[in-house]
């Protein structure tokens, strides 16, 4: 085991998977190899215990250096406490990769993702979104944390939840898009039976087909719609009664531009739409309609005003 334990994250690695082809072969033919082993599958059985997993590990950290400061001095002696903080550092990363391991994945301004979960359900992350899930558990909880914009198109079975900073989201199977930015949370159901909940506000609601359900600022707002699917999905970003900072944020993640909206009310509402595909068409179709200029400067920084001011 000498050779292997000079590796500091060689057990970690051997328990997430992680080894190559050739180290794993010369590791099960060790003599130690049958004894973590026998640890290893009876961590996969232990439910995590309630621990400070930073204090551990300086802990371990502490020993293994002591333990490389000896081998400078005593090469061939192997001390019997390596072979105990070996089997608890198995444990401990067995239990941090296999119950807290996270696949996370993230877009840029203008970029869309296509995610599939492992029970097969798909996951369409727009411009500078965000979403995380632990695909270790996947079976027993179906739960992603979502930043940003996605659309879902989940698989029928367990209860399937998105969880963001303002509201979560259950379904059994289902097409549903959410959006969750700062002091802005919208979900609209395009199949099947979605159900919604805010975090602070003390309301749900259960959205069917052409339901849409926000939470502005704390207010609820509820509507239909009679579109069959995400309209960002095509190349355009729509909006129906939304306040204009959401749209404005919009615009900044699909063009990786910035606004400087200070003269202008940002809660202004807005129903309409604009093309992804074409910055001035876009910045035209919006603020034209609500009687507002605009002038871009150094390319990518735009001022809005009110027209006549």
């Amino acid at each position: 085991m000498g050779k292997f334990f000079l590796d500091d994250t060689f057990l970690a690695r051997w328990v997430s998977g992680d080894l190559s082809a050739e180290e794993l072969e010369a590791f099960k033919k060790s003599s130690d190899y049958n004894k973590f082993n026998k640890i290893n599958e009876a961590a996969e059985k232990l439910k995590a215990p309630t621990y400070n997993k930073q204090d551990v590990f300086s802990k371990l950290q502490e020993r293994l250096e002591v333990e490389k400061a000896n081998k400078k001095t005593e090469k061939h002696i192997m001390p019997k406490w390596v072979y105990g903080a070996a089997a608890i550092l198995v444990i401990v990363f067995g239990i941090f990769y296999f119950l807290n391991l996270k696949s996370h994945y993230k877009t840029g301004f203008g970029e869309q993702l296509a995610i599939t979960l492992p029970d097969n359900s798909k996951v369409q992350l727009n411009a500078n979104s965000q979403v995380d899930f632990n695909s270790k558990l996947w079976s027993n909880n179906r739960e992603v944390k979502l930043v940003g914009e996605a659309f879902f198109d989940v698989e029928k079975g367990s209860t399937f939840k998105v969880c963001t900073d303002i509201g979560v989201v259950e379904v059994l199977g289902t097409e549903f898009n959410v959006i969750a930015r700062p002091n802005f949370f919208e979900i609209q159901c395009y199949e099947g039976r979605v159900k919604v909940k805010g975090i602070d506000v003390n309301e749900a609601a259960v959205l069917t087909e052409g339901k849409a359900f926000r939470i502005v600022n704390g207010t609820i707002e509820e509507w239909t719609f009679s579109n069959k699917n995400a309209s960002w999905l095509l190349g355009e970003s729509t909006f129906t009664n939304t306040p204009l900072f959401q749209v404005i944020k919009t615009f900044e993640n699909q063009f990786n531009v910035t606004f400087n909206a200070s003269k202008i009310d940002i809660n202004q509402k807005f129903t309409g739409g604009f093309t992804h595909k074409n910055l001035k068409l876009a910045l035209t179709t919006v603020f034209e309609t609500m009687n507002i200029s605009y002038v871009i400067k150094d390319k990518n920084k735009i001022m809005l005003v009110n027209k006549g001011h």
